[in-house]
């Protein structure tokens, strides 16, 4: 009971404090929200990058597909048709047919569907010792 009620009177005085001191109500809400609108961007840019990292974890233990194989991304927006370059924490580098190099979100790789279209493909698309890099 002790901890609520010193909480309570933190709260109060945190509420009254300003106003000993002349800021007015117009000012403290513009305090306030300029505060929760920054946390809030910051909340949004690490939600992004966590949700990115997460899904690499996912794809590096249970993802289907490994480096070298053909897959096709089916976005319909953008559909992708490449191999498999590497998978890293943030994106996958697809290389495509024209030798781009391509890198695709991991969360979005786990959202979209994908099809295998070849396994161990690189070794057909660069076997004459051509440095994927």
């Amino acid at each position: 009971m002790q901890r609520y009620v010193s909480v309570a009177l933190v709260i109060i005085a945190l509420l009254f404090i300003p106003f000993n001191f002349g800021a007015k109500v117009k000012d403290l809400i513009l305090l306030f929200s300029s505060v929760f609108a920054v946390i809030g961007i910051g909340l949004f840019a690490i939600w992004s990058i966590l949700s990115n990292i997460t899904s690499g974890i996912i794809m590096f233990f249970s993802f289907p597909y490994k480096v070298g194989d053909k897959i096709q991304i089916h976005d319909h927006d953008f559909p992708l048709e490449g191999i498999i370059e590497d998978i890293r924490a943030f994106q996958l580098h697809l290389r495509v047919a024209n030798g781009d190099l391509v890198t695709y979100p991991n969360n979005l790789m786990l959202q979209k569907p994908v099809t295998l279209i070849k396994k161990d493909a690189i070794a057909e698309y660069f076997g004459d010792g051509t440095d994927l890099v």
